[in-house]
């Protein structure tokens, strides 16, 4: 009889490991890319989980339109793209309340949290309504447009990327 018990708490214990690795936890990145969001004031409504993933290399911030979306997007950054040249950047999507979006636009606001080497780098902000495509040029993660966060009209931006850029 003692062996049976023996037997089932250790089923159980199994079961119960098994299961709660099972659940709808994210990554650390996604975890340290939500506790960031929630230190600045945002409250995280959902999670759309990792939604981009790729080695930032200076060719993806010029030329082509296909490239168009990785230059608005270091474009309202605080950092320079440099130091992550070679680098694995990935961006994990959340949609939040208590965004300065939400504020001007009065609709939720989706957020893409750029994480390097487990450290929040950045990200994106855009007004978001239910499953509808964004629209538009990317704001900062803090809600500022390019120009707000370069202090440069977009025309002084783009000719000082192109020559930092596609030399």
């Amino acid at each position: 009889m003692m062996i049976r018990i023996t037997k089932v708490s250790v089923f159980l214990g199994l079961l119960f490991l098994v299961l709660s690795g099972c659940g709808k936890e994210g990554s650390d990145d996604e975890k340290t890319a939500e506790q960031y969001l929630e230190q600045h004031g945002y409250q995280v409504t959902s999670r759309q989980g990792k939604v981009q993933k790729y080695v930032l290399e200076k060719n993806k911030l010029t030329g082509s339109t296909e490239n168009i979306l990785y230059q608005q997007s270091w474009g309202v950054q605080s950092v320079e793209p440099d130091k992550y040249f070679g680098k694995e950047i990935t961006a994990y999507q959340f949609t939040v309340k208590n965004h300065p979006l939400e504020k001007i636009y009065n609709i939720k606001t989706t957020v893409n949290v750029m994480l390097c080497e487990g450290q929040v780098i950045g990200g994106t902000s855009m007004p978001a309504q239910g499953n509808e495509a964004q629209m538009g040029a990317p704001y900062s993660l803090e809600g500022q447009t390019l120009e707000e966060v370069t202090k440069m009209s977009y025309k002084e931006w783009f000719e000082k990327w192109k020559m930092k850029y596609d030399s």
